[in-house]
């Protein structure tokens, strides 16, 4: 049987999460302005872009710089707005417990002895 462990790390957490709250607002305000008639195609003939590249960005397949965050706020006629706080370490925000084995040693799987061993 075959078993993945793996650790992310509060850096990379906060940045995941950062991600995908920008996404998350930039897919907002397009679906907003989607109901009003904005397509994709429109979008990149505001940015002078092609389509495609404004699909990847949204779909997570290419990264958004701050300058193309601010180029798809101008757009789609937005503000960005920036807010750097203290951390709050609250309940369900998967930090570890003070129960968690990070840091120690793998566990070992002991088999049970067969009858001829």
């Amino acid at each position: 049987m075959t078993f993945f462990r793996f650790d992310i790390d509060t850096r990379s957490r906060m940045a995941g999460r950062f991600i995908g709250r920008v996404r998350r607002e930039l897919l907002k305000a397009i679906m907003e302005e989607k109901s009003g008639g904005l397509t994709q195609q429109e979008l990149a003939r505001r940015l002078e872009t092609r389509r495609s590249d404004i699909n990847r960005q949204l779909s997570g397949e290419a990264e958004i710089t701050l300058r193309s965050l601010a180029d798809l706020a101008w757009a789609l006629d937005r503000e960005v707005t920036v807010e750097l706080r203290r951390a709050e370490g609250t309940a369900g925000q998967n930090i570890a417990p003070t129960t968690s084995t990070i840091g120690y040693q793998p566990v070992r799987i002991i088999a049970p002895k067969t009858p001829n061993g």
